[in-house]
């Protein structure tokens, strides 16, 4: 998405931590910055912060239509779009909640990559600078999340450069996003391990996981879902045991989470959800009362016949203390957790043919909970299946591994796209389709 009030966008999004927003219509405003401002060095670390907040803000925006039309959210409100979403037709460039959210995700995808533009050149002309290392290895991790989200969540996307019109990738071209995430990740990891931040290089290893197995799952859904479902990521094994080493061992309990604040920005997808209640937590997750309230969990786990207690893990961090509080606009987003890299190992050892070390990682998760171990109660495939819908919700995952394993929701439509066309995400809405030459039809010459 162009940005086409260029200096005032810049602005806001260097300066949004300081300032706490624009006014479009005050010409005056002192704070108004021009571009050549923001490219100062001592505006470094307001870039960044700015593109971080841009980045919090288009992820929370952009998952919740794939999380609709998964079986994770469900719509209970007025909006017939958020029906639409739900019933599984996904494809649609017009609906508004595919189209809402698209400019957010091209501007924290521009302004990320401006970031590390611009820190790059700032560490050029001071090459000993740790505040510019840290800066940049910042700005790569954040463009990299912008990245691994589009590839996760997008059939299709256009990188355009303001006002510039970028050409689509195409859909069977894009896990070649997913491959600029992963690059981004390897340079942040570079980065904050050249300062000694052990804690943000195991951020970004375990988001490099995360980014290398869902390239993966890319290839298993794509051009259509084929085979088990079941995909060995090797190199996502090795920074899911780096990380899970580096939080302290095997049990260790940790995340990764995109923090939202009064002082940054609300968490768009809780507004629509624990504010207005256009949507819910799905039926099937969730009970509800008469209000649509959430009053009890529906998922059991599978050995103990109690409520999940990675549900109910979730879910309080979702409502911001308990899942029967009616909860806020600024809970945390977790992108990554040594829950998903104990995940993603037990799933390459089932993919090798490793029983036992798929059941070592399944119960070092079902450790962090305390519930009984597994040792083949249920089928194997069944308990990956569960413990990793439990241990990844409203993490921007479901619908691809819904696809890959043959999944299908209830409130699906036989004629949407989510049936008829398995493996189909979110398309270039209707504003870029308008607005790029290259997607118009009035061409890109002159």
């Amino acid at each position: 998405m162009r940005n086409r009030i260029k200096k005032v966008y810049v602005a806001c999004a260097a300066a949004m931590l300081a300032l706490g927003g624009c006014d479009l219509l005050d010409v005056s405003n002192p704070n108004d910055l021009v571009e050549e401002d923001v490219r100062q060095e001592a505006a470094a670390t307001a870039v960044v912060n700015g593109a971080l907040t841009l980045m919090s803000s288009s992820v929370s925006q952009s998952w919740q239509p794939y999380l609709v039309a998964s079986d994770e959210m469900s719509w209970i409100g007025s909006r017939d779009a958020w029906l639409s979403l739900d019933q599984g037709f996904l494809d649609d460039p017009f609906n508004e909640f595919i189209d809402g959210p698209f400019p957010a995700m091209g501007q924290g995808r521009w302004m990320t990559d401006e970031a590390v533009e611009i820190l790059t050149e700032h560490l050029g002309n001071n090459p000993t600078s740790d505040a510019f290392k840290t800066d940049l290895a910042r700005a790569q991790l954040y463009s990299g999340i912008m990245y691994m989200m589009i590839g996760e969540i997008q059939e299709d996307f256009a990188f355009s450069d303001k006002t510039e019109s970028g050409a689509p990738v195409g859909p069977g071209n894009m896990s070649s996003v997913l491959d600029g995430a992963i690059q981004r990740f390897n340079e942040a990891v570079t980065g904050f391990s050249a300062v000694g931040d052990a804690d943000m290089s195991m951020a970004a290893m375990a988001l490099r996981a995360r980014a290398q197995q869902s390239r993966a799952i890319w290839d298993a859904i794509n051009p259509s879902p084929s085979g088990n479902g079941l995909v060995n990521a090797t190199s996502a094994a090795a920074d899911a045991q780096a990380v899970i080493d580096a939080a302290g061992g095997n049990d260790a309990d940790w995340a990764y989470n995109l923090e939202f604040s009064s002082a940054s920005r609300s968490n768009s997808m809780a507004g629509w959800v624990n504010d207005r209640k256009e949507n819910q937590i799905d039926v099937s997750i969730a009970t509800r009362s008469d209000q649509n309230d959430i009053n009890g969990i529906a998922l059991m786990d599978p050995i103990d016949g109690v409520a999940d207690p990675a549900v109910i893990k979730w879910l309080n961090q979702w409502k911001g203390g308990s899942y029967l509080d009616k909860g806020g606009i600024y809970p945390d987003l977790t992108l990554a957790s040594t829950r998903m890299m104990h995940l993603i190992l037990a799933e390459n050892a089932l993919a090798g043919g490793n029983d036992d070390m798929f059941m070592m990682h399944i119960n070092h998760i079902r450790a962090m909970d305390e519930s009984t171990p597994f040792s083949g109660q249920i089928d194997n495939m069944e308990m990956l299946q569960h413990t990793r819908r439990v241990n990844v919700l409203l993490q921007g995952l479901r619908l691809a591994d819904m696809y890959r394993w043959g999944l299908t929701d209830p409130l699906w439509q036989t004629p949407s796209a989510a049936m008829a066309k398995p493996g189909t995400m979110l398309p270039i809405s209707i504003i870029e389709v308008r607005a790029n030459c290259h997607l118009n039809g009035q061409g890109c010459g002159g």
